[in-house]
């Protein structure tokens, strides 16, 4: 039973890390990507052929247009089967829906994205307006997070998910670029406010941005009590922040506590793994060389997972590995699938005549 339990565990934290990986923009820091597949608000609203804020009504009762935002009003009544059933904007004296945001495309009939105050009219319009990225390094980041960045945990429930989800969409090293924005105490706040556990991710990524050194003991506190396959996406995102605030230096502490620790269930080296990864893709505040370097130090671990870090060995033409990986896969210590494929394909993307050799010997010897 403790076996099967922890096969559950290691694929749920994998399919976990995958999702962060396959479910996001290709420039998105995959620690914190939003997975859903609906895509943000700001998406939802530039794609659409019309969009308005509406006057609330009981369901099945027309909806009268406050705004319009984008596009032809409609022809007739909107009628929707419902209120949304997301949050709805909160103030002093309670919950508050004085319009609902809508939109549709093309045959679709109208949809709700939720409660959303009429006052808000020119925010929409500013957001559909903002210059949009086409690559990581574009220069269109800077306004683009600057403009949600003082929407983060908004009282206005649409507004504060958008930003979220706007932000955690963003290439890592373009949050840099919200520095002198955050404020250090308040991002740690939202960390440990239960109801904020999705985002935590996010907030300790920016936490380590913010540059406040002296937080890195109390990363360090919360990470100590990260000790579920749940926690995966927190944990790798709070050893990022680490070695945001501590550069190369904080690579060894990663090491002993993590990659080279007894006892570290394998979601956890996988946390760790893309923590290093996400930094080595960067290479601002941790050189790649420095990471190369751990992931040396893990392949000479006994783990089942060595074969993980052959990716981006591979795309960061790492070649020399093709041994290593050859001699794990002829000694016959189990690697997860995921760890044997990245092995296979990063001998059969190896440009290497030993690397070319070595997969004829391997397929001699019926290991492939």
């Amino acid at each position: 039973m403790i076996i099967a339990n922890r096969k559950t565990d290691l694929l749920r934290a994998t399919c976990l890390l995958l999702s962060m990986l396959f479910q996001s923009p290709a420039w998105a820091c995959p620690i914190c990507a939003p997975g859903d597949g609906q895509g943000t608000l700001s998406q939802r609203l530039r794609q659409a052929d019309a969009v308005v804020l509406v006057a609330p009504a009981a369901p099945g009762m027309a909806h009268g247009v406050r705004q319009l935002i984008k596009g032809a009003p409609p022809t007739g009544p909107v009628l929707l089967p419902a209120l949304p059933s997301a949050p709805v904007a909160v103030t002093a004296t309670g919950p508050v829906v004085d319009s609902l945001l809508l939109y549709r495309q093309g045959s679709n009939g109208w949809q709700s994205a939720g409660a959303l105050p009429v006052n808000r009219a020119d925010w929409l319009r500013q957001l559909m307006a903002l210059p949009q990225p086409t690559d990581a390094a574009s220069p269109d980041w800077g306004p683009r997070l600057s403009f949600f960045v003082t929407d983060l945990e908004s009282p206005e429930p649409l507004v504060a998910q958008t930003a979220y989800d706007e932000i955690a969409s963003a290439p890592f090293g373009a949050m840099r670029g919200l520095r002198s924005r955050l404020q250090a105490a308040r991002l740690l706040d939202w960390i440990d406010t239960p109801q904020l556990a999705p985002r935590r991710p996010l907030y300790a990524l920016l936490l380590g941005v913010s540059g406040v050194a002296d937080r890195v003991p109390a990363l360090q506190q919360r990470l100590a009590q990260l000790r579920q396959p749940a926690d995966a996406a927190a944990v790798s995102a709070m050893l990022a922040a680490v070695l945001e605030l501590q550069g190369d230096s904080g690579v060894a502490g990663l090491e002993r506590q993590y990659l080279q620790a007894a006892g570290r269930q394998d979601w956890e080296y996988q946390a760790a793994l893309l923590a290093l990864s996400v930094h080595g893709k960067d290479g601002q505040r941790v050189s790649r060389a420095r990471v190369v370097q751990a992931y040396a130090g893990f392949l000479r671990q006994d783990t089942p997972l060595a074969g993980l870090v052959a990716s981006d060995l591979g795309d960061w033409g790492r070649w020399e590995f093709d041994q290593s990986f050859a001699g794990l896969m002829r000694s016959g210590r189990p690697q997860t699938f995921a760890s044997r494929y990245g092995m296979v394909f990063y001998l059969m993307r190896n440009p290497r005549p030993e690397a070319r050799a070595a997969l004829a010997a391997l397929r001699a010897e019926g290991v492939l």
